[in-house]
């Protein structure tokens, strides 16, 4: 009897235990493996949506900044614009003359999330508005799967505020709504960008990542901008 009792193995009830324990033990580190497996994974996406965001950012601020008035003390850098597209005349030389600015509209298509630069070229190196190609030399990519803020568009204008005093600065503050009139698009002194860089493949703005960025009209001065609603012929801001 005593070495049948030595011989005995585990009872129902303590297999059934240590199953049970193993069984949550399991599903413990499967569930901790899930939640670092997805924790990874939007780590990853928020940082690909940030890197990719930021490129286009830098892109489109750098364009905008390129805005060159064709004609100076007359014309204009910025032809037309809405809350989704802006059309302006574009220099990239290193000032000298030599290479003949370009027409660059810069476009956001919100269904299909596509960020895009349109290049129209010239081979004149004073140009007028009609030397220059009536279709696009080139299209580049700045961005896809874009989407935009809710509530916010992706492009903002602003003017000067009209001041009274001569000796006041004048600040770009007045808020011009699009899409821009002729006299509108000449008194464009700051672009506001925003929009949701998502990840690559993933439609989910909850992902996203916002970016803004605001740009000073590198041909406006504010010490020349003394725009006067009465007399809307005074250029403002003036090209120079």
């Amino acid at each position: 009897m005593r070495r049948l009792r030595d011989e005995a193995g585990m009872t129902i009830m303590e297999v059934l235990v240590a199953a049970t324990v193993g069984l949550v033990v399991l599903m413990a580190m499967f569930a901790l493996l899930d939640s670092t497996v997805r924790g990874n994974t939007n780590v990853m996406r928020k940082t690909d949506a940030m890197q990719r965001g930021r490129i286009a950012m830098d892109l489109l601020t750098q364009e905008l900044r390129s805005q060159v008035c064709l004609t100076n003390l007359a014309g204009t850098a910025i032809i037309s614009g809405d809350a989704s597209s802006v059309e302006f005349y574009s220099d990239f030389s290193e000032g000298d003359g030599t290479q003949p600015p370009t027409k660059r509209q810069l476009w956001f298509d919100a269904e299909s999330g596509d960020m895009t630069t349109a290049i129209f070229t010239t081979d004149e190196l004073e140009p007028v508005p009609g030397d220059f190609a009536d279709a696009p030399t080139q299209i580049q990519m700045r961005l896809e799967n874009a989407a935009l803020q809710p509530g916010v568009p992706f492009l903002r204008y602003y003017a000067y505020e009209w001041v009274g005093n001569p000796a006041t600065r004048a600040e770009a503050t007045e808020e011009l709504v699009p899409p821009l009139t002729a006299n509108e698009a000449r008194r464009v002194a700051r672009i506001d960008i925003n929009f949701v860089a998502q990840p690559t493949g993933v439609e989910d703005r909850k992902k996203g990542v916002d970016l803004s960025d605001r740009i000073m009209a590198r041909h406006s001065d504010p010490n020349l901008a003394r725009w006067d609603p009465t007399n809307p012929n005074l250029p403002d801001p003036r090209c120079i």
